[in-house]
């Protein structure tokens, strides 16, 4: 019998479309035991995984869809580091609300999305795993995460509720742009440098199932 490669991790349960493992699960900077974690399913949603990733490496989309401000003056275009099977750039902006963001985003493989960073200078995680139901449709996994502080719990559930207030914020601006995105070759701008790169990335990604044989 064959069985897919699974790993348990954050709370969910990896497994890896072929015999072997091309790259590991994201991991986080510390232990199970000292990070407070939330997990949230959500409905299936009418958009391929790689398209929701997209939006990730989408610069622009930060100011103009959800009206940050970016706090350095280094652009995210030039940032982007890149692997086979993953690609991410550092990222500082304030929001309009005036909370600070100090972030690491990340896309690992064309379906999974790491983001580690601080919020007013305290560290929290959010991680998605987008889980591809059919051909144009999705089912998200989140896991939001922040270090514990001590034994105040309720200042922990607090600030993991600020966190998610925040994310949940990004989710709701993104959510009708995704429902109607295409991108048309030939329409990218010079300020569309990290999208660009996303985009080859994916043209460029094994795309043949390599568990085919073993799946009836």
């Amino acid at each position: 019998m064959f069985r897919f490669p699974a790993v348990e991790r954050h709370g969910i349960v990896w497994a890896f479309n072929g015999e072997k493992p091309l790259f590991d699960i994201p991991h986080l900077p510390y232990e199970q035991d000292e990070l407070l974690l939330r997990h949230t399913v959500l409905d299936e949603a009418p958009v391929d995984p790689w398209l929701i990733a997209a939006q990730t490496m989408d610069v622009q989309h930060f100011l103009l869809q959800h009206g940050f401000t970016f706090g350095d003056p280094n652009d995210p275009n030039d940032e982007v580091t890149a692997t086979g099977y993953s690609m991410g750039y550092p990222l500082r902006f304030d929001t309009p609300d005036g909370s600070r963001l100090d972030l690491r985003v990340d896309i690992h493989g064309t379906n999974i999305f790491r983001q580690t960073g601080t919020l007013d200078g305290r560290w929290f995680c959010w991680l998605t795993a987008l889980r591809p139901v059919r051909p144009g449709v999705s089912r998200p996994y989140f896991v939001l995460g922040a270090r514990r502080a001590g034994a105040d719990a309720a200042a922990d559930e607090a600030f993991l509720d600020r966190a998610a207030g925040v994310m949940a914020g990004m989710l709701a601006d993104d959510a009708p742009v995704l429902l109607t995105l295409r991108f048309r070759p030939g329409l990218l701008t010079r300020s569309d440098r990290a999208l660009a790169r996303y985009l080859e990335y994916v043209r460029k990604y094994p795309r043949d199932n390599p568990a085919r044989d073993h799946i009836t």
